[in-house]
């Protein structure tokens, strides 16, 4: 046998044990299973889903806010019927109107309005504001409507009431007209005149978000100590069944948690100083109903009066229509509305 098949032969066998080797054998029996090891700990429970929804609508809750909104101006609408239909009022009018504005459409015609309800204010609740326990429409910061340059940031939900709370026309307005219709004759203003041309003259009602800013009126610019509160820090807050709250109607116990600790009565505290204004505003009216810009009487209430009067005697018209349309009698800026009532007693020589 040669050598070559000899080495073949040692190659096979050399194969065959490789291959023999590395076979494995049936598994033998599984072992006995080994001890559990101790349970983890269990994690802490979720929220409820709808623990945040229960907070405004539960029945109970949802019956309160319901209670003290009755309660409200907001709820019953002013002049809807009327105002709230005209392109030019609806956004402040009607709760369509001021969705409408809202969304960019200002000044359209409301064919059906309606007085104010929840989704007049609150919008969807796909995001939430941050502090807020519901949704609202806006809380940007406002461009007022009077000179639509100034703009006016509460910082926050008050932000919302800025919207409609304002001043519809200034008195520069009043100042470039050169013609007034008296007793259907247009009659030209003069020099040094100052012309009012409706019933309805004057900032419009509830020029609140300029008041408590320090703006509106004849006199020095004070933002007042109340400006920091905005709207919803006084007028809603802590609610009672008939305070606070969607009422809107300031809880007096608010002010006293809030800045007026060292006052005992703050309602009677509040009258008083209400009180003195008023005894102001109806020596004003009475010389400018002798001016002839106003007419009425203290007991059926004043109103603008078609007519032209001197620009002193503007002034003082302009100021008294700021403080009586705020409608709080001094209290929204104390110090703004002084200098209003003081400018306004100079210039008539009061």
């Amino acid at each position: 046998m040669s050598k070559r098949i000899n080495l073949f032969a040692v190659l096979v066998l050399a194969l065959m044990v490789m291959f023999t080797v590395s076979c494995e054998g049936p598994a033998g029996e599984a072992g006995i299973n080994g001890t559990d090891g101790a349970d983890g700990a269990d994690g802490a429970d979720g929220a409820d889903g709808n623990v945040s929804c229960l907070t405004c609508h539960s029945t109970d809750g949802m019956d309160a806010i319901d209670g003290l909104f009755a309660l409200s101006g907001h709820s019953a609408g002013n002049y809807v019927g009327y105002a709230g239909s005209r392109g030019s009022c609806s956004r402040c009018h009607s709760s369509e109107g001021f969705m409408d504005f809202i969304a960019g459409y200002d000044g359209e015609d409301i064919p059906y309005p309606s007085a104010w309800s929840c989704g007049t204010c609150h919008g969807s609740h796909s995001s939430l504001e941050e502090g807020i326990s519901a949704p609202l429409q806006t809380t940007a910061a406002v461009t007022i409507i009077e000179d639509e340059t100034t703009v006016i940031d509460f910082d926050g939900p008050s932000n919302l009431c800025a919207n409609c709370h304002q001043s519809r026309r200034g008195y520069a307005y009043y100042a470039a007209l050169d013609s007034v219709k008296i007793d259907d004759v247009m009659t030209a203003v003069g020099a040094g005149n100052v012309g009012i041309n409706s019933s309805h003259a004057g900032p419009h009602h509830g020029p609140q978000a300029n008041t408590l800013s320090g703006l509106g009126g004849y006199g020095t610019s004070s933002t007042g100590s109340h400006l920091s509160a905005g709207c919803v820090g006084c007028h809603m807050g802590d609610a009672t069944t008939t305070e606070g709250g969607h009422s809107f109607i300031p809880n007096l116990d608010n002010c006293t948690a809030a800045c007026h600790s060292s006052v005992t009565d703050i309602a009677t505290f509040m009258a008083e100083k209400q009180a003195a204004v008023s005894t102001r505003l109806d020596a004003i009216a009475a010389a400018l109903v002798t001016a002839g810009a106003l007419s009425g009487d203290a007991t059926d209430g004043y109103h603008p009066h078609v007519s032209i009067v001197t620009e002193a005697q503007f002034k003082a018209f302009w100021n008294y229509m700021v403080v009586y349309e705020d409608h709080s009698h001094g209290v929204h800026n104390p110090g703004y509305f002084n200098t209003l009532l003081t400018t306004a007693e100079a210039n008539l020589g009061l």
